[in-house]
């Protein structure tokens, strides 16, 4: 069946920016343009935030991080003030003509709602049921609408008990009208299950067989690692490029170690590939840079660089690092470990300005590659792993903790990743990460090993496989 004709539209708070949905989005259209013929002009683009692209709008309406989505997140479970459904009403009225408009002006066929399912996105979820409930009151079944299920409010204890007014709304998270879903991993079908049976969903069963589909987060691999030498007794990977190779000096690494009396040749780069949330437990990481601080005997310095934005969602993460590196520090006046935030140097693509070079996220696990580093991935809460398997894709290996959707649904795959359970880090993994640090043949082995299982069961081509029959059961009957 043929759906290279679709006009699609994609609606979420961030476009081409550097958390996990807006990788997927990118991944989404890269697979539909590439294996499944939909021309890149026949997608369109709503949201807060867009990197520069074609057939992008941006709208402050859609932004999870206004002051009315956090006082909504604030009051979710405490009692509601006076003031809160008339906000909740008003401005997901307002976002509902800015959809209306958006799918009129573009023919949208295909509206596709990015994590409409989680409170963060609140006034865009009300305002697309609000929408949905018009049109479909009017007797129009266009556009046909599939909601991308990143996380929800079922998925975090916090958000367990809704007020009266948080509850009345809930029913457009993500809503009963929608056509599809999409979930990231297995174990959201049951809580699919669960919300649209509470909601009355109609055909349930018909729907999770025809119109329900589980496309975990794939990432290709964008260098030429077939050819090199994997038995080589030198580190394999990426290549480097005129533009990254002043990177650790613009982001001040060079400084910061030379200041410990150390060169980068007797230094180890350990990279914290996240944005700076509480659930990744960055912490866990920098007890795990002292341990390895200490198998090196002091003759190492070692610096965590976090490469993500600090601020989605607690602000005083940050400042609690800091202080907790800090106190580490103090009670270990002898180790070299540095805390390093990079953001300030580090935005979705490459820019110069005024004089400043600026790096893509992306590419930031490939420079720690070339310098024989590691990898860090201790959360406790993921929906799926984008950020691990884009470590994966660079060539750097990780260590981990084994969080349950990791367990349920990556380990099965065949990863080579040393890795803890629960949060507890010992000695086994510290001392797995020193192998990998200090053995460049075991290091390739268990790197190549990682792209060939990444390469074989999380390409881009399998998101298309899954996402081509879903979109043609939406639109055909067979």
């Amino acid at each position: 069946m043929n759906v290279s004709h679709l006009n699609i539209g994609i609606i979420h708070s961030l476009i081409g920016k550097n958390d996990g949905v807006s990788i997927v989005i990118d991944q989404s259209v890269e697979s539909m343009v590439k294996y499944m013929n939909i021309p890149l002009g026949n997608i369109f683009y709503l949201a807060a935030h867009s990197s520069p692209r074609f057939n992008a709008e941006t709208n402050d309406i859609f932004w999870h991080k206004s002051p009315l989505h956090k006082r909504i997140i604030q009051y979710f479970c405490e009692d509601p003030p006076c003031w809160l459904e008339g906000e909740i009403l008003e401005n997901a009225m307002r976002a509902k003509e800015i959809i209306a408009d958006f799918v009129e002006r573009h023919q949208i066929d295909l509206l596709i709602a990015h994590n409409t399912s989680h409170p963060y996105n609140f006034i865009t979820a009300v305002g697309l049921g609000l929408y949905l409930e018009e049109t479909r009151n009017a007797g129009y079944i266009w556009p046909r609408v599939l909601v991308w299920w990143h996380d929800s409010f079922f998925e975090r204890p916090r958000f367990a008990n809704p007020n009266p007014v948080i509850k009345k709304y809930l029913k457009y998270l993500p809503g009963t009208l929608i056509n599809g879903v999409v979930f990231i991993n297995r174990d959201q079908i049951k809580l699919g299950r669960k919300y649209f049976h509470a909601y009355g969903k109609a055909n349930l069963p018909s729907f999770f067989k025809k119109h329900t589909a589980v496309i975990p987060n794939t990432c290709d691999i964008l260098w030429d690692w077939k050819d090199p030498d994997w038995n080589s007794s030198n580190v394999v990977y990426p290549p480097k490029d005129n533009y990254n190779y002043t990177f650790l000096e613009d982001i001040g690494l060079i400084e910061l170690i030379r200041a410990q009396g150390f060169e980068i040749e007797n230094s180890v780069i350990l990279l914290q590939h996240t944005r700076v949330v509480p659930r990744k437990k960055i912490e866990t990481a920098i007890d795990f840079a002292f341990k390895l601080e200490d198998k090196f005997k002091n003759e190492k310095c070692i610096v965590l660089l976090i490469s993500g934005h600090s601020g989605d969602e607690q602000v005083e993460y940050k400042k609690f690092l800091r202080e907790y590196h800090w106190e580490k520090s103090s009670r270990n006046p002898e180790a070299n470990v540095i805390l390093l935030f990079g953001e300030d140097r580090i935005l979705s693509h490459r820019d110069i300005i005024v004089d400043r070079k600026y790096y893509k996220f992306a590419e930031v696990p490939s420079i720690v590659a070339q310098h024989g580093g590691l990898g860090t991935f201790f959360s406790d809460i993921e929906g799926y792993g984008n950020n691990l398997l884009e470590m994966v894709s660079c060539g750097l290996p990780a260590v981990i903790n084994r969080y349950p959707i990791y367990q349920q649904d990556i380990e099965r795959l065949g990863f080579e990743l040393p890795g803890i359970t629960d949060g507890e880090l010992n000695d086994e993994v510290v001392d797995a990460a020193y192998k990998l640090l200090t053995q460049p043949q075991k290091r390739n082995e268990a790197v190549h090993h990682n792209l060939q299982v990444l390469d074989k069961r999380l390409n881009h081509k399998i998101m298309a496989r899954k996402i081509k029959p879903l979109i043609e059961n939406i639109f055909f009957r067979r």
